[in-house]
C-alpha cells in the first residue's frame, strides 16, 4: 500500500514540474514576442513616413524643375501616430510622430522652396490635413517661379 501512494505522489510531482517548466518557457516567450511586436510597429511607422516624405520632396523637386505651371497628384496612405505635418523655412518638410517612447520629428530637406496651400505664419506652413491617418491625395503645383505648393485634396 505504501508503494502505491509514493508512486501516485511522484507522478503528481512530475506533472507539476512539467507544468512549471511549460510556464517558464511560455511566459518569457510571450513577453519577447510582445516587445518585438511593439518595436516593429514603431519601425514600420517610421519607414512609411520616411517613404512618404522622400516621395513628396522628390516629386516637388521634379515639378519645380519641370517649370512653372507643372503639377501632379500623389496618392499616399498616411500611417497612424502622425500628429502634425509642416514646412519650416520653405526647405524642411517635418512630420511629428508619437510613440510610447515619446514624440519624434522626421525631417526631409528640399533643394526647392515649399509652401502650403493652407497658409503660412512666421516661416512655418502647417499642413493639418496631411497629418491624419488614412488615404490622401496630395497635389503638388509649381504655380510660381520660386516655390512648389503642397495641397491635400
Amino acid at each position: 500500500m505504501v508503494k502505491y501512494y509514493l508512486a501516485k505522489g511522484q507522478s503528481s510531482l512530475e506533472y507539476l514540474l512539467i507544468v512549471a517548466l511549460t510556464f517558464a518557457i511560455i511566459i518569457p516567450t510571450t513577453y519577447l514576442f510582445y516587445s518585438y511586436s511593439r518595436e516593429s510597429t514603431h519601425e514600420i511607422t517610421d519607414a512609411q513616413v520616411t517613404k512618404l516624405g522622400r516621395g513628396i520632396v522628390d516629386t516637388a523637386e521634379s515639378i519645380f524643375y519641370s517649370g512653372q505651371g507643372s503639377k501632379t497628384i500623389l496618392e499616399l496612405n498616411m500611417p497612424d501616430n502622425v500628429d502634425s505635418a509642416s514646412i519650416i523655412d520653405g526647405k524642411e518638410l517635418v512630420f511629428n510622430t508619437t510613440t510610447e517612447s515619446g514624440t519624434s520629428e522626421i525631417v526631409f530637406f528640399s533643394s526647392v522652396n515649399l509652401t502650403s496651400a493652407s497658409g503660412c505664419s512666421a516661416n512655418v506652413c502647417s499642413i493639418p490635413q496631411l497629418a491624419s491617418s488614412g488615404f490622401k491625395k496630395v497635389k503638388l503645383s509649381a504655380l510660381s517661379k520660386d516655390s512648389v505648393t503642397i495641397e491635400v485634396i
